[in-house]
């Protein structure tokens, strides 16, 4: 069948308050229809064996979006309102192509700012809403030193907790301090929180901190165990999993160090980590705690 150029133009039906049919009667034909779209998130059918091309217009010429069905269906989400509509099959007769409102468009209208304290002080921010989303961390804790016998294990991660927190203007905190070689992180404390810091390695890896007082708490990774051999020494237990709360606000609170018999550990990185174990005094220190607050 040859293809039609201009526009079929022709009355769409409804069946309810957000639905709205039109029949293409041909395929390869541009039919167009008067139509009150709103922004929003709008499904079109048809029948499954027929794709239809459809354009959403506010006027004569300013088109919208466009989008095709497969296998008998799409979703599309309108930014603007649109008046009319042009469409049109590949195959098919008598086609009926059904476009329903099936969800409005909501507007993401949040904006913060965040904060990193990372030392023991007296926190001042404020915010328009009265609050912001805080993240703590624990101090992380050391590497042991240790010989040949498997005992440098690596420092434990600091816990980590998490929750929405009103914000006064005055609100202490304290930043727990890194583990030295083969000693425990400090505790961290925040409005109500409570991050503990990892444990100092005792041979097979310190254990990571707990954490309370948060709507998410999450305990810090172990550290690794040493290896008893001349070879690479224990990993020292990572920051707290980013997945378990307000990844939007932490991506990765630290990196545990690596130690390694023959040659100086790895350092640890970022906040809350554990540090690596090495033999012959070659332990290192976990890093220090922190407190992240996202205001909005």
């Amino acid at each position: 069948m040859a293809t039609t150029v201009f526009p079929v133009a022709v009355a769409g039906s409804s069946s309810g308050s957000t639905a709205s049919a039109i029949t293409c009667a041909a395929a390869n034909t541009m039919y167009a229809s008067s139509i009150s779209l709103e922004p929003a998130i709008y499904s079109i059918t048809c029948a499954s064996s027929t794709i239809t091309k459809v354009e959403f217009y506010s006027g004569i010429d300013t088109l919208i979006a466009t989008t095709a069905t497969v296998s008998g269906s799409v979703s599309v989400s309108l930014a603007s309102a649109a008046d009319r509509i042009r469409l049109w099959t590949n195959t098919g007769t008598n086609i009926v192509v059904t476009i329903t409102k099936t969800a409005s468009a909501l507007t993401n209208n949040f904006s913060g700012t965040l904060d990193l304290i990372t030392s023991s002080t007296t926190y001042t921010g404020t915010s328009t809403s009265g609050y912001g989303y805080a993240v703590l961390v624990g101090g992380g804790g050391g590497g042991m030193s240790g010989g040949g016998d498997g005992s440098f294990g690596g420092g434990g991660a600091g816990g980590q907790a998490a929750k929405l927190v009103q914000l006064t203007g005055s609100m202490p905190v304290v930043i727990g301090a890194l583990g030295g070689v083969g000693s425990s992180g400090g505790q961290s404390t925040f409005a109500g929180m409570t991050a503990n810091g990892g444990a100092g390695s005792v041979g097979p890896g310190g254990a990571g901190g707990s954490a309370s007082g948060g709507t998410y708490n999450v305990t810090g990774s172990n550290g690794g165990a040493g290896s008893g051999n001349a070879g690479d020494g224990p990993t020292g237990g990572s920051g707290g999993s980013p997945t378990s709360s307000y990844s939007f606000v932490v991506v990765t609170p630290g990196t545990g160090g690596q130690g390694r018999t023959g040659n100086a550990p790895t350092d640890a990185s970022g906040y809350g980590a554990g540090g690596g174990g090495g033999s012959s005094g070659r332990g290192r220190p976990g890093t220090a705690g922190a407190l992240w607050v996202l205001r909005f």
